[in-house]
């Protein structure tokens, strides 16, 4: 969200009219949003306006787009849908919907997904919202934060989500987590889901990685020890080196 500065309605009123005026630019671009942003609380009506002054899909206005919905949703799930559906094109009704659907998420992650899923949004903007909804999903249910997250094409989306899932299963309940691994058919997202695995266990302190590993078979902590190089160049920063445990022959 932007930083907001101070001023009065009146004041706020005197810039937007002065940007209105001017030539298409970024200086008015930024003078409407800042009109935009500082008028949110002060004077919604002014907000609007300045709002609508901007060009459709320029970076300030979905921003806008992005906070203003989800504010909107955590009071008023319809009215929020109801504005996104006014708003001026595609891009900005994406935009809407996307940030509609974190807000839901905080209490009803799988209609998130599904919202989600059907925001129109695609590449790295999907996948950073897609990955905020898991997080938020994990914490509630993992089992069907891991079901969702299995529908992933391949990718950095898929890879975090994996971890975050991993993250916050294995603490609660390590069978659990290492079952989500063993039902596994697709071959590349079972490795990318063993590394990711790895990769948490090997950043415990040595008493909680042996309590978890209890609860894996010799067929999975095989699987984790052939990920463990892999694992290793990934969270390597981040492991004590005096619990990084040898690699197998």
């Amino acid at each position: 969200m932007r930083k907001q500065t101070t001023g009065t309605p009146a004041a706020l009123r005197t810039i937007l009219d002065a940007a209105i005026k001017t030539e298409p630019s970024a200086a008015r671009e930024k003078a409407l949003a800042d009109v935009a942003w500082n008028a949110l609380e002060l004077d919604p009506e002014l907000a609007v306006e300045a709002f609508h002054a901007l060009p459709e899909g320029s970076t300030e206005k979905i921003r806008l787009i992005q906070h203003y919905s989800m504010r909107l949703a955590e009071q008023n799930l319809e009215e929020s849908l109801d504005w996104a559906a006014s708003l001026g094109n595609e891009q900005e009704i994406a935009a809407a919907h996307g940030h509609i659907a974190l807000a839901v998420a905080e209490t009803d992650p799988r209609r998130a997904a599904d919202m989600l899923s059907e925001s129109g949004k695609a590449g790295r903007e999907l996948d950073v919202l897609a990955v905020q909804v898991v997080q938020r999903w994990a914490a509630q249910s993992p089992s069907d934060a891991a079901a969702w997250t299995g529908m992933f094409p391949p990718g950095p989306a898929r890879d975090a989500g994996n971890k975050i899932i991993a993250e916050q299963w294995l603490p609660r309940d390590a069978r659990a987590a290492f079952d989500w691994l063993d039902s596994m058919q697709d071959e590349g997202l079972r490795n990318e889901t063993a590394r990711a695995m790895e990769g948490v266990i090997l950043q415990q302190p040595k008493d909680i990685r042996d309590e978890w590993l209890k609860h894996a078979d010799a067929g999975i902590r095989n699987e984790l020890e052939q990920q463990r190089e892999n694992a290793i160049k990934e969270v390597g920063d981040n492991i004590p080196g005096d619990n990084i445990p040898p690699i197998e022959q």
